[in-house]
């Protein structure tokens, strides 16, 4: 395998970032080559990983890459202009090999908004080899738009083979101790990530609950001030798996979604998980109707005292991506020869 990821990368962590850089270890640790583009904010040089810069340096690369047999995997929003022209240019650049997979649960209100935007769809996601979308709300849209349902493949963006969990953050112990319930979610500054709902339910819990405690993470969240509210901030994957697995319920009070990385590490780590019905969810999720405080108030208060539903055992999404980068695991090689 030689891969060519194009997408974020951490800094900061978030949902694409954390599946691109499960792939690029994924590709490695089985002996593959794969190196990232990284297009995200951070965009900091590490092994493996080249800042993708402006757009001359960005097609510059692709070329490159692309001339020394690396198959282009872009991981996109799909919900944006510039979302469509970097699709444009890596499709371009892999001449009928390039992945896409789209991960964004805006992707699909943002094209429904225009003719141009699902015929600009059609016609760059028709120019790559596989699209794999997140989600049946993702793959539906884009057949809507015209793409050919025969070459759309639904995969989460998800994988259990590098959850683990690290030190935890400073000051956690403390607040585990004396927080019953401790509640955590991930935020972020974009109104989609629901704070206000969140922090407005999770008042009307404090009423119910006066020892419940709320702990967030991500980029923003060292702003947020609020009583029985504890603000990480922007965490390292290991120490917000910890923080995740330290406590009683995840939250997940998004608007719009895909099919969030976190809510699946959240199940997998054992926790109870409540989230809006957007997206994806999986069966185990307790749901709530998005931007309604009072019903978010009313799911986190049946989850701190309902017994935890056994996740349901599953293939791991990563294997299917992998697949479709020509890897065979040890037994099917086996069984082809």
């Amino acid at each position: 395998m030689k891969i060519l990821l194009v997408g974020d990368f951490p800094p900061p962590n978030g949902g694409v970032a954390t599946h691109v850089e499960e792939l690029f270890r994924a590709v490695r640790a089985r002996g593959g080559e794969c190196a990232v583009l990284d297009i995200g904010k951070g965009q900091l040089p590490a092994d493996g990983v080249v800042p993708a810069g402006g757009v001359a340096r960005f097609v510059a690369l692709l070329a490159w890459y692309a001339a020394r047999g690396y198959r282009i995997h872009l991981h996109s929003n799909g919900a944006n202009p510039k979302s469509w022209a970097l699709a444009a240019a890596c499709a371009a650049a892999g001449r009928g090999s390039a992945m896409v997979t789209f991960h964004s649960g805006m992707g699909p209100p943002w094209l429904a908004g225009s003719p141009a935007r699902r015929a600009v769809a059609r016609a760059v996601a028709s120019r790559f080899a596989m699209v794999v979308a997140v989600s049946r709300q993702i793959r539906d849209c884009l057949v809507a738009c015209g793409v050919d349902a025969r070459r759309i493949e639904i995969v989460p963006a998800f994988s259990r083979e590098f959850l683990q969990p690290g030190a935890p953050p400073a000051g956690l112990a403390e607040l585990r101790a004396r927080a019953a319930p401790l509640y955590c979610a991930m935020l972020a500054p974009p109104e989609i990530y629901g704070r206000d709902v969140l922090l407005q339910a999770f008042a009307r819990v404090r009423v119910r609950l006066p020892a419940a405690g709320l702990t967030v993470y991500g980029a923003g969240t060292e702003t947020i001030s609020a009583p029985g509210v504890h603000a990480f901030g922007q965490l390292h994957r290991p120490s917000a798996l910890a923080l995740m697995a330290s406590s009683d319920v995840f939250v997940r009070p998004t608007l719009a979604d895909g099919d969030s990385v976190s809510v699946r590490e959240a199940l997998a780590l054992g926790r109870a998980v409540v989230a809006t019905s957007v997206g994806h969810r999986p069966p185990e999720v307790r749901l709530v109707q998005p931007g309604d405080a009072a019903d978010l108030a009313r799911g986190m208060i049946e989850a701190a005292s309902a017994p935890r539903p056994a996740a349901a055992a599953a293939d791991d999404p990563m294997q299917r991506v992998l697949a479709l980068y020509g890897w065979e695991t040890p037994c099917a090689a086996s069984a082809a020869s």
